[in-house]
């Protein structure tokens, strides 16, 4: 794989971003309005594992890029911790204030108590993807975030001991077997000390279950760095691959649910991703995806705060449920990406910045 300046330039990357936070602005307008029919209404529904594509490009782009400058830098590891703190922190308060302005401190579905202090200081933190009643409370989206920065703590260990693709295979699967039996050992204790529903979702939501999701992107690098960039025949393949699996997968499940959905849903992102890589078709990598995989980040805490407004603002119930679901959709689109280019510009650009600046002298302290 040749190796760019900066490694998120590669178009591609970009695109699959963009995808994935359609994926989850379309999981959300579902509920709103549901489309017809069952393989609409089950796709839609199935956008919430945008997430998982997130987590794949994240790892599989940290990778690339920890590889990069490990060999340019002198303080990498400190390097990277500084380029995520100020990629991940400045947005992601701003968007614990905006949320306690607009859904204010009063009980909601993820803190039946209302907002403690306690929520706060572990959101700040971004420890509260440790805490059932927490790692939601404030930010609804707050989960991944969390998972994210979580994610982040191991990236050294892990750059510097899975080095083969049989070490990511085993990656992956240890994690597949940690999260089961963490499960299996941690739930009936934590039902005794939390609310039940919340409990439920919360081992979905919680760092071990996307451990094996954040493997998938490891042992794409490790397979993508030995590969030539374009094979058109051979993308094409995986790109038909990945469309089949994402419809076969609409309705899934396993004994115990031992493969979770998510984890189904990772494969087929990671054979989207091998399409993409050698074949970026014009269909799904072209300006529009690309312009808003670079705002996802903000796209993706913006969104959700318009949500339950919609249908106050214009109402649809006149016409077909899947024109209500395209049109309430292209509206949260249109706001959210407006407002997300403007904390783009404004939040993460420069704050992007100031990291490199920090880093910059950091590397030439005589300058």
């Amino acid at each position: 794989m040749t190796q760019k300046s900066e490694i998120n330039q590669y178009d591609f990357i970009d695109a699959l971003r963009g995808i994935a936070i359609l994926l989850v602005i379309a999981t959300h307008i579902a509920p709103i309005a549901p489309p017809s029919g069952d393989i609409l209404r089950r796709a839609a529904q199935s956008g919430a594992y945008g997430v998982q594509l997130f987590y794949i490009v994240s790892a599989l782009t940290l990778f690339l890029s920890t590889n990069q400058r490990s060999q340019t830098e002198k303080k990498a590891t400190l390097n990277f911790f500084i380029r995520r703190i100020f990629r991940i922190v400045p947005l992601f308060y701003l968007s614990v204030l905006a949320y306690t302005i607009v859904f204010g401190t009063g009980p909601n579905y993820w803190a039946p108590n209302g907002l403690q202090w306690w929520h706060y200081v572990l959101t700040l933190l971004f420890l509260n993807g440790w805490h059932p009643e927490a790692i939601n409370a404030i930010v609804p989206l707050g989960w991944s975030i969390a998972i994210e920065m979580t994610f982040y703590l191991a990236i050294p260990f892990l750059y510097k001991n899975v080095k083969s693709l049989a070490n990511a295979v085993l990656l992956v699967v240890a994690s597949l077997l940690l999260q089961a039996v963490l499960v299996a050992f941690y739930k009936p204790i934590l039902m005794n000390y939390a609310t039940g529903y919340i409990v439920q979702a919360y081992f979905y939501l919680w760092f071990f279950a996307q451990l094996p999701i954040f493997g998938l992107g490891v042992l794409l690098y490790l397979f993508l760095k030995e590969q030539p960039e374009r094979n058109n025949n051979l993308g094409i393949a995986f790109l038909l691959l990945s469309l089949f699996m994402y419809v076969a997968f609409l309705q899934i499940n396993t004994y115990l649910d031992l493969i979770p959905a998510h984890f189904s849903y990772g494969l087929v992102f990671a054979v989207l991703i091998l399409g993409l890589y050698f074949y970026p078709t014009k269909l799904l990598v072209n300006p529009f995806t690309k312009w808003i995989g670079k705002i996802s980040y903000s796209l993706y805490l913006v969104h959700f705060i318009f949500l339950p407004y919609l249908r106050s603002w214009i109402d649809l119930g006149n016409l077909g449920k899947t024109v209500q679901f395209l049109l309430y959709f292209l509206l949260l689109l249109v706001i959210s990406s407006s407002i997300s280019y403007i904390t783009y510009q404004c939040i993460e650009r420069p704050s992007m910045d100031l990291g490199k600046k920090i880093i910059h002298k950091l590397e030439n302290p005589s300058v």
